[in-house]
């Protein structure tokens, strides 16, 4: 492998980690809290007092290059009036 190949390497793996951290980034105007293995998002409130609150949550997977930290993202709605997901936070999380 010569140091052209190498270097285009490294350079291809940074550009994904940057693209990855975008992809999976919150909003700015979402409260977040972050554990180890995965991080709630919630979105503001709406005027029927609902939110939207998306699970991110990071695993491991294997790229050409090495190990990288990988995530999955999913979103769905909260309403307050009824029961939350069990084991997650039971109140909104503010900027």
């Amino acid at each position: 492998m010569s140091k052209h190949s190498a270097a285009r390497g490294l350079l291809a793996a940074t550009m994904a980690f940057t693209a990855a951290g975008v992809v999976f980034a919150a909003p700015a105007d979402a409260g977040c809290e972050t554990h180890d293995e995965y991080q709630y998002c919630d979105m503001p409130i709406q005027p029927d007092g609902t939110f939207d609150r998306c699970l991110i949550v990071f695993g491991y997977g294997v790229s050409g290059v090495g190990k990288h930290r990988d995530g999955r993202l999913k979103c769905y709605r909260i309403d307050p009036s009824k029961f939350y997901p069990w084991g997650e936070p039971r109140y909104h999380i503010d900027p």
